[in-house]
């Protein structure tokens, strides 16, 4: 929480749209089958067998899936780790919104709209710099920080290249 309000306010519609998919997740855990929710492969295997999941579009009226909506936090995480990757190894020298934006490009803007891509760079024109993130995170060396960054990037990979495997094994990465 202290790190994501330190980026500002203009990342208010990121940390909303975050929360909106953790609630709608939540929902599913506590709700109706939520024994069917203990796990990814659990989720994807119940919403695949009872028609819940849609490959061609979102009815308006309906919830989003668990697994459309899992698939959008996932696609958010492989952009935070290209980020803190980028930031542990970067310099003070590195623009921060450069290298969110790059990361951003690299693996998040191919699966927004032209109007979502055009306020994310905006978005990112207000990132502090980088030595001011490092104090958010509590860290004041270099060495540390990085060593943080690289924890947390290693952690991401991990969770990241387990849910993309579930995710390709049943051919569901391009939900609409």
């Amino acid at each position: 929480t202290l790190f994501r309000s330190a980026l500002g306010t203009v990342f208010g519609f990121i940390s909303k749209e975050t929360i909106t998919k953790i609630n709608i997740m939540d929902g599913y855990i506590t709700g109706k089958h939520s024994e069917e929710y203990h796990t990814l492969l659990s989720m994807v295997k119940y919403e695949l067998q009872d028609n819940v999941v849609n490959f061609k579009e979102l009815p308006s009226d309906r919830t989003p899936s668990g697994c459309r909506t899992l698939l959008r936090l996932h696609r958010a995480l492989k952009w935070l780790e290209l980020f803190l990757y980028k930031l542990a190894t970067s310099t003070d020298e590195d623009s921060t919104s450069e290298l969110c934006a790059d990361a951003y490009e690299e693996g998040l803007a191919k699966h927004h709209s032209w109007f979502i891509r055009q306020a994310a760079a905006l978005a990112f024109l207000a990132m502090p710099p980088r030595r001011e993130l490092f104090n958010i995170v509590c860290v004041q060396e270099e060495r540390e920080a990085q060593l943080v960054l690289m924890t947390s990037v290693k952690a991401i990979v991990g969770v990241y290249n387990m849910t993309q495997e579930v995710y390709r094994a049943h051919g569901m990465l391009d939900l609409p």
